[in-house]
């Protein structure tokens, strides 16, 4: 009987074991891809990056990167990015993922992911003008296009969008490239090019890549690196932190 018991929690325990390893939590950090997954409603996702970003000639920035996600429903959820830190606005309007003091946004799952074709999302953002400080106060709309596809342990992810600068009346279009390889259940290593085009201006090219380890469905702790490409001022960057999920 005790044989019969244990053999009948064990069975019992298997579709809970699958849910954990399944229902893996989906980031949109470190990296400057914006995945397309939403998470689920009624459920918040913290992810937060603290950024050390060196510009030779110019100082270093020490910043905290932090997105709050909320799921309203299934496909769709709300947003607040906040970004602060020493030489803040270095940060923000000389590397191409800097993003704004304080902004909210809202990203939409337009098509699932299937056989043939790839997830894809949208996502708008504005900032919030108040918190600019001494800067121009301007709402710096962005909007992003998202597509993302999983082919066995690869995962590609594409971005492309319009977005207005955070402190000047300049408009710019971003697009990134991402590559994420996942080489246990727990651990992935992603590679990345991101770049910023400004009219009457150079491209702003930039490469990085990192380590993202997973010990269960609803932690993520990261590490990674990048650099520009080829500009000047040219800047180099490492960040570390972590996601956690809260709810469903």
């Amino acid at each position: 009987m005790k044989h019969l018991r244990n053999a009948f929690l064990l069975i019992a325990c298997l579709p809970l074991a699958v849910y954990a390893q399944s229902d893996k939590i989906n980031t949109d950090q470190p990296d400057q891809s914006t995945g397309a997954s939403v998470i689920h409603p009624r459920s918040f996702q913290l992810e937060t990056s603290f950024y050390v970003n060196h510009f030779p000639g110019e100082g270093t920035a020490a910043v905290s990167s932090n997105l709050l996600r909320y799921g309203l429903f299934k496909p769709l959820e709300v947003r607040v990015v906040a970004e602060q830190g020493y030489h803040r606005d270095l940060y923000i309007t000389e590397s191409a993922h800097g993003s704004t003091p304080l902004a909210i946004g809202a990203k939409w799952s337009v098509l699932e992911e299937d056989e043939t074709r790839p997830a894809v999302s949208v996502m708008a953002q504005l900032q919030l003008p108040f918190t600019n400080g001494d800067q121009l106060h301007l709402w710096s709309p962005a909007f992003t296009f998202i597509a993302e596809k999983q082919l066995n342990d690869f995962t590609l992810t594409v971005n492309a969008g319009p977005k207005q600068a955070a402190y000047e009346r300049v408009w710019d279009f971003q697009s990134t490239a991402d590559v994420k390889y996942e080489i246990t259940k727990a651990v992935s290593v992603f590679g990345e090019y991101f770049g910023q085009f400004e009219a009457h201006q150079e491209p702003h090219h930039n490469i990085d890549g990192g380590l993202l380890y997973t010990p269960g469905s609803r932690l993520q702790l990261h590490i990674s690196g990048g650099s520009s490409v080829q500009h000047h001022p040219s800047n180099y960057f490492v960040t570390t932190g972590l996601a956690y999920h809260f709810g469903k």
